[in-house]
C-alpha cells in the first residue's frame, strides 16, 4: 500500500524537452555541486556523487581539516557510542578499528583517509565558511558567499549536521568567571587540569565521557546535574590483532557483525517508536547497572531517572557511575543560581569554588544550517520557512528551495542506529534526483508543496506515539512540543523510502515558466 505522502504526489509522468534557447541540459553534461560541511555527510556525499559520475563537486569546511564533529570534539574520553563496524561507510569498511567503540582521533583519521583514497580531499576547501546561499532564479544557480569569496553551483547540498553549534546555557554571571571556562566541543588543551578544582555542568553524552577521563588528575570534581539520564553498559573492548587480521582476510565476518549490530538497534527502534513494552529489558539493565555500581542510597536516588527509558538519549558507559563514587567527585543536583568570579552559587545560597569551568551542555540541535542564511526561489529565507518548526521531506527537501538537499536534516536522527546509514540513504536519494534532472535535460528540481505537507502530517502523527514524547525534557522536542529531530519509524524504512522514487513528488523545470512533474 502506498503511503499518504506518495498518494498525494500523484502518478502522472511527463517528459520535458530541451529548451530551444539553450537552457536545457545535455544528457552527459556535468552538474556543478557545492556541499557545505566536511564531516561524514559532506565527505560521504562527495564520494558517492563522484562514483555516480558527478565530478564537479566542491566541499566547503570551515575547520582546518575534514572530520566535522570529530574534528571539533576533542575533549578527554571523546569516543563514539555506536559500534565501529556500523559507524563507518558501507563502501569503505575498516577491518582495523582498534576498539569496539572507536575513539575520536581514530574516527577523524578514518574519515580523512576515506576522503584521500576516493579523491575527495583535493575537492575540499578547508578553512572556508559559507555564510549565505541565495538562489538565482534567472540563471538557475546557487550563489554562495564564503569567507574566501563568491562561489556558484547548480546544486546545493547542506551537510552541517545536528551537533555542530555548541549550546551555551543562559546562566547569570557566566562571563564573569575569572578562570578558564569552555564548552566540551571547544576543549582548551592549553588549560592544565592537574590538581585543579573543576566544575562540569551537564550529565549528558559528553559529560559521561569527560568526567571519568579527567577524574584521576583533578583535585576536586563537581558535577552539576539538572536531570539524570538512563545508561546501559557499553561493554567496550579492544580488538586483538588476530581479530583484525580475520576481518581483513574474511570481509564477510565484518559484514555479519555489522548486520547483527544493525538488527539489535532496529529492535531498540521498535521499542522507542511502536512497542514501548519492548523497552522493559533496557530499563531493567539500566537499573541493575546503577545498583551494582552505587551502594549509597542518596547518590543512587540522584542518578536514577523517573522518565521512560529512551525518552532522552540512552547513554552507553562502563565507568560513569563508579567515577561518581570517587572521593574527589561530588554530584550536585541543587539548581545553579549564578556563576561568580570564583565559582558557582547555588539556589540555596551556598557557593562552591572552582578553578576551571567546563560546559557539557550539548548543542543547538534545531538550526540544521545555522548560522548560514539560505534564501530560496521566492526570496524567502529558510529560517523564515522554518519559523515554527524545521520541516523537510525525508529530511532533505523543502518547497521553494530548488536544487537544494539537506543531509542529516530535520527528522533524520534516531534513538538508535548510525547516522552514517542515514547519510548514505540520503545521498542515494540525491543521486536519484540528479538522474531525473539529467534525464529530463532540466535545470531545476523542486519539491511540490503538496508532497511536503502530506509527508509532514504523516510524520507528526507517528511522532506523537513515540517514547520521545512521553513527557521528559530532551533535546529533540522544543518548548512547543514540536520534534524536528527524530525519525519515528525503523531505519530500514528510511532506506526504503529514500530509495523509492515517488512519481510527482518533485517538479522539474527546463526553463523559466516551463514546469513538468518529475518522473
Amino acid at each position: 500500500m502506498r503511503r499518504p505522502s506518495e498518494l498525494a504526489a500523484g502518478s502522472s509522468v511527463q517528459r520535458v524537452s530541451a529548451d530551444p534557447r539553450g537552457n536545457g541540459r545535455a544528457p552527459g553534461q556535468s552538474l556543478s555541486i557545492a556541499i557545505v560541511g566536511g564531516g561524514f555527510g559532506g565527505v560521504g556525499a562527495a564520494v558517492m556523487l563522484r562514483r555516480a559520475g558527478h565530478g564537479d563537486v566542491t566541499v566547503f569546511e570551515r575547520g582546518e581539516r575534514v572530520g566535522g564533529v570529530w574534528t571539533h570534539n576533542t575533549y578527554p574520553g571523546a569516543a563514539c557510542d555506536v559500534p565501529s563496524h556500523l559507524y563507518e561507510f558501507s563502501f569503505a569498511p575498516n577491518p582495523r578499528w582498534s576498539r569496539r567503540y572507536a575513539p575520536q582521533a581514530e574516527i577523524q583519521r578514518y574519515l580523512e583517509d576515506v576522503a584521500r583514497r576516493h579523491g575527495v580531499l583535493e575537492r575540499v576547501r578547508t578553512g572556508t565558511e559559507v555564510t549565505s546561499a541565495q538562489w538565482d532564479e534567472e540563471r538557475g544557480r546557487w550563489q554562495l558567499q564564503t569567507s574566501a569569496g563568491v562561489h556558484e553551483a547548480e546544486i546545493l547540498i547542506t551537510a552541517c549536521g545536528q551537533l555542530s553549534v555548541p549550546k551555551i546555557p543562559a546562566i547569570p554571571g557566566l562571563e564573569s568567571f575569572a578562570g578558564p571556562a569552555f564548552h566540551t566541543a571547544r576543549w582548551r588543551h592549553d588549560v592544565e587540569l592537574a590538581g585543579k578544582r573543576v566544575a562540569v555542568i551537564g550529565t549528558g553524552c559528553s559529560a559521561i565521557q569527560t568526567v571519568p577521563a579527567i577524574q584521576p588528575i583533578v583535585a576536586q570534581l563537581d558535577v552539576y546535574q539538572r536531570s539524570p539520564g538512563w545508561t546501559i553498559p557499553k561493554m567496550d573492548f579492544e580488538y586483538s590483532e588476530r581479530a583484525k587480521r580475520a576481518f581483513a582476510r574474511f570481509p564477510l565476518l565484518q559484514r555479519l557483525d555489522r548486520a547483527a549490530i544493525f538488527a539489535f538497534m532496529e529492535v531498540g527502534a521498535i521499542g522507542m517508536t511502536r512497542q514501548r513494552w519492548m523497552l522493559a529489558p533496557f530499563r531493567a539493565l539500566a537499573r541493575r547497572q546503577i545498583e551494582r555500581a552505587i551502594s549509597d542510597p542518596g547518590l543512587r536516588a540522584k542518578v536514577t531517572p523517573t522518565d521512560e527509558v529512551g525518552c532522552k538519549r540512552l547513554m552507553l558507559t562502563d565507568d560513569w557511575y563508579p567515577t561518581l563514587t570517587q572521593p574527589n567527585v561530588e554530584l550536585i543536583t541543587e539548581a545553579i543560581d549564578a556563576v561568580t568570579t570564583a565559582g558557582i552559587r547555588l539556589r540555596d545560597g551556598s557557593e562552591r569554588p572552582a578553578d576551571v569551568l567546563v560546559l557539557a551542555t550539548g548543542f543547538k540541535t534545531h538550526g540544521f544550517v545555522a548560522p548560514m542564511q539560505i534564501t530560496g526561489a521566492a526570496g524567502r529565507t529558510l529560517a523564515d520557512a522554518w519559523a515554527d518548526v524545521p520541516r523537510a521531506y525525508l529530511g532533505m527537501s523543502v518547497p521553494e528551495f530548488p536544487n537544494m538537499f539537506l543531509l542529516y536534516g530535520p527528522n533524520t536522527n534516531g534513538g538508535t542506529g548510525s547516522v552514517i546509514y542515514t547519510i548514505e540513504a540520503g545521498a542515494n536519494h540525491v543521486i536519484a534526483a540528479l538522474a531525473q534532472l539529467r534525464a529530463a535535460r532540466a535545470r531545476r528540481i523542486e519539491l511540490r508543496r503538496q508532497t511536503a505537507e502530506s509527508f509532514d502530517r504523516e510524520l507528526r502523527e507517528a511522532l506523537a506515539g513515540t517514547v520521545w514524547h512521553s513527557g521528559c525534557t530532551n533535546w529533540y522536542v522544543d518548548e512547543n512540543g514540536n520534534d524536528p529531530n527524530q525519525w519515528p519509524w525503523l531505519w530500514s524504512s528510511y532506506r526504503r523510502r529514500t530509495a523509492r522514487w515517488t512519481p510527482g513528488a518533485y517538479a522539474l523545470d527546463a526553463a523559466a515558466g516551463e514546469r513538468v512533474l518529475a518522473a
